[in-house]
């Protein structure tokens, strides 16, 4: 069915699991409407939903040794994607775990078309194409680092246990070229400090949250 624009007129922070997320950040966020990417939840457990595109994501187990899939931190919706060429078909996890999936096409545009999203090969683009459909506007990210940190960590929580390799140099010239095309009426500001990705206005977080709406 179409997603339903649940998240009209609402400014909505999209929190990805860069090595910048913090404590701290996160308690900035508290009082608004969030939606975390994979393990961004454990820093964001208020997170209203909580958005992971590979299945085996929710399989893994969380720091208390509970399948994210059925961790009673995430307090959230729980979604995933489903559909499209080499992507697992989740039924099976969306049985097992409750989660709520939404159709997904192999392409490097955002989706404003309220049946699908765009994968955009990351799962940060997937996330803010969902938000948008969810009919939010008014978008800040945070933990959108696009590199490691000085240790070589992807993560604000180092590494999976099989160290990942994240092609962030991939990553930047798809957000770039989809960011061109969005209406005018979405404002989307980046505020991770450092980022690599620069297609969006970079801004203090305390700022964006504050900003007037566009």
């Amino acid at each position: 069915p179409p997603i339903a624009k649940r998240w009209a007129g609402r400014r909505v922070v999209v929190a990805a699991p860069g090595p910048s997320l913090t404590p701290g950040v996160a308690e900035q966020c508290r009082n608004h409407t969030v939606f975390a990417i994979k393990e961004a939840y454990r820093l964001l457990p208020w997170a209203e939903v909580v958005y992971g595109c590979d299945g085996k994501f929710w399989d893994r187990l969380d720091p208390s040794g509970v399948p994210y899939g059925l961790s009673p931190s995430i307090t959230g919706e729980r979604w995933s994607s489903h559909g499209g060429e080499g992507i697992d078909n989740k039924q099976a996890w969306a049985r097992k775990y409750c989660l709520k999936l939404v159709y997904g096409k192999s392409a490097s545009h955002f989706s404003l078309e309220q049946t699908h999203i765009n994968y955009g090969n990351n799962s940060g683009f997937q996330a803010i194409n969902l938000v948008l459909l969810f009919g939010a506007t008014d978008l800040v990210l945070v933990g959108f680092d696009m590199k490691t940190n000085g240790k070589g960590d992807p993560y604000f929580f180092g590494q999976h246990i099989t160290r990942t390799v994240v092609p962030y140099d991939k990553f930047a010239p798809i957000f770039a070229a989809a960011a061109r095309r969005l209406p005018k009426n979405i404002r989307i500001i980046n505020a991770t400090p450092g980022s690599a990705l620069r297609c969006w206005p970079i801004m203090p977080l305390e700022e964006a949250l504050n900003a007037d709406a566009a």
